[in-house]
């Protein structure tokens, strides 16, 4: 019995030693991994003299230290000098000079007071844009008429701020039914009115579209429309009697005239009051460029030039005006360019330069 007890204690002293030495060993090689990056073991020996596990596990441990950590992989610098050779070229083409023609670029500046596009409506009052096409806003925000009927009928009375008959709209809107056009008339009225009340927040008792003495116009106390103020600019330029006002309002009507009156619409009532309008801005150029040339020939070239591209290119007086003033200015091959251009389009229209304009041309460039 006592020997069987000193079999088992022998053993168990076995088992406990063994133990031990295992975990010594698996403490030595897990110290030996964690203290690889530094080059150094946790016994002090270095990590080139581990087992080749060990030693295999130093590098993979260093790589992902220096890829997460260390910054700049070895092909950094290739990278910065190209970023800095391309910085440099950057730099290099930005200083380059543009060419630019400096006649161009003096006239593009000179142009741009007369280009400058349209008016700035009252506080207060939509604004009603209708040379050059038919727009209206409010407070800067695009009003939609929602229905054709409104539209059209806007564009009619926007032509004449003392409005018209209740006859004369439906006949020129909806001719041969009347009992129609009342209908259409009364629901564009309506329509009207509720996009602006819409628009402007105003209450439903304001009439935008008003009724006065059987004539339907628009209020002008809600809308400022711009071909009412070239009427008044083209009224003002015919009857003062100072050049400075005179000088004002023929820059207003250019200023105002932004196309066709009613472009894009081809009903038949809106061409002689089109092909008027387009008279008056040709004749508003022709007396601002001869007003101005005397003075300032290069603000008279800008007004003609923007005159034959925006107003009338067709208009053999304009040209011949324009090309004038160049030649005068000994400008000859700007003379050249200009009935170049003129042939170009006056061949839109399969029509030629006539015999008034070739000797105006002729005369500069013969000598």
């Amino acid at each position: 019995m006592q020997g069987q007890l000193g079999a088992a204690l022998l053993f168990g002293l076995m088992v406990m030693l063994l133990g031990a030495v295992l975990v010594l060993r698996w403490r030595r090689r897990t110290g030996s991994v964690i203290a690889a990056s530094s080059g150094v073991l946790a016994d002090g020996r270095p990590a080139e003299e581990t087992d080749g596990d060990v030693a295999a596990a130093a590098p993979v441990q260093a790589s992902v230290t220096d890829a997460g950590m260390a910054g700049p992989t070895a092909g950094a610098p290739e990278e910065a000098d190209v970023a800095a050779s391309g910085l440099g070229m950057t730099q290099e083409n930005a200083g380059e000079p543009s060419v630019v023609d400096l006649e161009d670029a003096t006239s593009a500046s000179r142009s741009a007071e007369l280009v400058d596009a349209g008016f700035v409506a009252e506080p207060g009052k939509g604004k009603a844009e209708v040379l050059g096409g038919l727009r209206l806003s409010y407070d800067g925000v695009e009003v939609s008429f929602g229905r054709a009927v409104a539209s059209d009928l806007f564009a009619l009375l926007s032509t004449s701020q003392e409005g018209l008959p209740t006859e004369s709209i439906i006949d020129t809107l909806w001719p041969g039914d009347d009992d129609r056009g009342v209908r259409s008339l009364e629901s564009a009225v309506r329509q009207l009115n509720q996009v602006m009340r819409q628009a402007s927040g105003l209450a439903a008792s304001v009439k935008f579209v008003a009724k006065t003495r059987q004539r339907r116009h628009l209020a002008s106390a809600y809308f400022d429309v711009d071909y009412w103020r070239f009427e008044r600019a083209f009224i003002r330029a015919n009857s003062t009697g100072e050049e400075p006002d005179r000088l004002a309002a023929l820059q207003e009507m250019l200023t105002l005239y932004q196309g066709p009156l009613l472009a894009g619409r081809d009903a038949l009532w809106i061409l002689p009051l089109r092909q008027a309008a387009q008279r008056q801005a040709v004749d508003a150029a022709e007396r601002l460029a001869e007003l101005v040339r005397g003075g300032d020939p290069d603000r008279a070239l800008d007004v003609l030039r923007l005159a034959v591209e925006r107003i009338d290119p067709y208009s053999e007086l304009l040209w011949c005006q324009l090309m004038t003033i160049q030649g005068e200015l000994g400008r000859t091959s700007a003379v050249r360019r200009s009935f170049g251009l003129l042939k170009e389009r006056l061949a839109e229209i399969d029509a030629s330069p006539s015999s008034e304009v070739r000797q105006v041309c002729e005369r500069f460039l013969a000598t």
